[in-house]
C-alpha cells in the first residue's frame, strides 16, 4: 500500500473550509435593483460561487499531493496550490469583490475568513514547493 502524504491532506482539508466558508459566514443574500429595473444578485454571491470553484481545485489539488509518487510532481502541484491560495485571496479583494458597505456580513465575516485561508494556502503552497 502507498504512503499518503499528509502534507496533500492539509492542503485537502484548507480546500473544503475554502467551499465552506460562504456557507459557515453566509454572504449577503438581497438582490441589487438595476437603473432599468432588473434584480440581480449582490457582488458577494458571485464571489462565494468562484471560491467554491477555488476551493475544489484546492481540494482536487490536495489529493494530487497526497497521493503523488514523485517529487517532481509533488513540487509541481505546489507550485498550482500557491497560485490557487493567491486566488483565494484575491478574489474578494479585487477580482469579484465584495459589497462597498464594510458592515455587510461578506465583508465581516466571509472576507476576513477567505483571506487568512489563502494566506495559509498559499504558505503551504510555498513551503510545498521548496521541500
Amino acid at each position: 500500500m502507498k504512503k499518503i502524504n499528509t502534507f496533500g491532506v492539509v492542503i485537502a482539508v484548507l480546500g473544503v473550509l475554502i467551499i465552506l466558508t460562504p456557507i459557515v459566514f453566509p454572504v449577503c443574500e438581497g438582490l441589487l435593483e438595476l437603473v432599468n429595473g432588473k434584480k440581480v444578485p449582490m457582488r458577494c454571491n458571485w464571489t462565494a460561487q468562484a471560491e467554491w470553484i477555488i476551493g475544489a481545485l484546492v481540494f482536487i489539488s490536495g489529493l494530487l499531493v497526497a497521493f503523488a509518487k514523485s517529487a517532481e510532481t509533488r513540487k509541481r502541484l505546489n507550485n498550482q496550490v500557491f497560485f490557487l491560495g493567491l486566488a483565494t485571496i484575491l478574489t474578494p479583494l479585487f477580482i469579484i469583490p465584495t459589497c462597498m458597505n464594510p458592515d455587510m456580513a461578506c465583508n465581516v465575516g466571509t472576507k476576513p475568513a477567505l483571506i487568512i485561508l489563502g494566506v495559509v494556502v498559499t504558505g503551504l503552497g510555498l513551503y510545498g514547493s521548496f521541500l
